[in-house]
C-alpha cells in the first residue's frame, strides 16, 4: 500500500514537472522555426536557404529550417494547418486564398520581399508568338498548389484558353526546363524573381525566348488581377535576350503564423532588412500593397523604423499575441 503511495505521489510529482517545462516551452520563443520555400533549385528555395543560414549564423537561441514544397499554395495551406511557421507566398495568390476561404486565417504578413515576373518560355524557333498560339499544345503550367499553376490560369482564361484547351503538364521548374530541351514539351510558365536558374540554365544550351505581353492584354488582365503589376523582364537576362520583354508581375511575401510568439517574428524582420546576399527590400516596397495584416511582431519592428502597419486581428479565442518594442 505504501509503494502504490509513493508511486502515485512520484507519478503526480512527474506530471506536473513535465506540464511546467511543456507550459515554460510555449511561453519561450520557438527554437526551430519552419520556412517554406518551394521546389529545390527555384527562387523561393535559394532565398530560404540564404536567409535561414544567414539567420542562423548570427542567431544561438533560434535557428530557421527551410522545407522544400511545391510553392505558395502549399505554403498557405501547410501555415494554416501548422506544419510550417513562415512561408513564402506570392501576394496574388494569398488575397485569392484569403478571398475564397470561409474560415478565419491564421497567417500574418512579415514583409515583401522582391517582385516575381510570370515568364512563359518556348524555344527560339517554335512558331508559338503569342498567348493564343497555346492553345493545343504541350504546355507546363507548374506544379500542383503551386503560384505558377494559378498565373497560367488567368492568363490563358484572358485570351479564352481553359486548361482542357492546353495538353497541360504539371511539371516544376528544373524538370520543364529539361521538357523543353528535350523537345517533350512546347513551353512552360515560370513565376519567379528573374534571373530564375532553371531558365538560365536551359538558355546557356539552348535559344529561347520568353513570350511578351501586349500592353493592352497585361492592362485588361490588371484590371480583373490588380494585386498583379506590370513587369519587365531587362534584355539580357538570358543569353541571346536581345530585347526587354513586358510581362506581369507579383510581389513574393514572407508570412508568418499568429502563433508563431512576436520576439522572433521581430527579430526574422530586423535580419530581413539587415542587408545581405538576399537583396534588401525597401521599407515601402515591404509594408506596401499586402493582402492581410502584419503579425504583432513585425509591426513592433516597422514602428521603431517609423513605418506604421496594420496588424492582423487575433484569432477567435485567442488573446492579441504579446508584441515587442511597444
Amino acid at each position: 500500500m505504501k509503494h502504490t503511495t509513493f508511486t502515485n505521489r512520484f507519478f503526480i510529482v512527474a506530471l506536473l514537472a513535465a506540464t511546467a517545462l511543456f507550459l515554460g516551452a510555449c511561453n519561450s520563443e520557438k527554437k526551430d522555426i519552419r520556412l517554406g520555400s518551394g521546389n529545390k533549385g527555384g527562387i523561393y528555395d535559394r532565398f530560404a536557404v540564404s536567409f535561414a543560414t544567414e539567420f542562423n549564423n548570427r542567431s544561438q537561441d533560434i535557428q530557421i529550417q527551410p522545407k522544400n514544397t511545391a510553392g505558395s499554395a502549399a505554403n498557405i495551406r501547410l501555415l494554416e494547418e501548422g506544419f510550417i511557421d513562415l512561408g513564402i507566398v506570392q501576394a496574388d495568390i494569398l488575397k485569392d486564398h484569403l478571398m475564397r476561404s470561409r474560415k478565419v486565417s491564421a497567417i500574418s504578413a512579415v514583409a515583401g520581399l522582391y517582385t516575381e515576373s510570370i515568364q512563359i518560355v518556348v524555344s527560339a524557333d517554335s512558331h508559338i508568338r503569342t498567348v493564343a498560339d497555346l492553345q493545343g499544345h504541350k504546355v507546363s503550367v507548374g506544379e500542383e498548389e503551386s503560384g505558377v499553376l494559378r498565373n497560367a490560369e488567368i492568363i490563358l482564361e484572358a485570351y479564352g484558353i481553359a486548361l482542357e484547351k492546353i495538353d497541360a503538364r504539371y511539371l516544376s521548374f528544373k524538370n520543364a526546363a529539361e521538357a523543353l530541351k528535350a523537345g517533350e514539351i512546347d513551353a512552360f510558365f515560370c513565376t519567379a524573381g528573374v534571373p530564375t536558374p532553371s531558365i538560365s540554365e536551359l538558355a546557356a544550351g539552348k535559344s529561347i525566348r520568353i513570350l511578351p505581353l501586349d500592353s493592352l492584354d497585361a492592362k485588361r488582365i490588371m484590371n480583373l488581377h490588380p494585386e498583379l503589376t506590370a513587369s519587365k523582364i531587362p534584355a539580357g537576362t538570358y543569353a541571346g535576350q536581345d530585347s526587354a520583354v513586358q510581362t506581369l508581375g507579383a510581389k513574393a511575401v514572407l508570412v508568418a503564423s499568429q502563433l508563431l510568439d512576436s520576439a522572433s517574428v521581430a527579430r526574422i524582420s530586423e535580419s530581413i532588412f539587415a542587408g545581405s546576399a538576399t537583396g534588401t527590400p525597401s521599407m515601402e516596397f515591404a509594408t506596401t500593397n499586402i493582402p492581410v495584416g502584419f503579425h504583432p511582431g513585425a509591426a513592433a519592428f516597422y514602428k521603431g523604423k517609423n513605418t506604421s502597419v496594420d496588424v492582423v486581428p487575433p484569432l477567435p479565442g485567442r488573446g492579441p499575441i504579446p508584441s515587442t518594442g511597444d
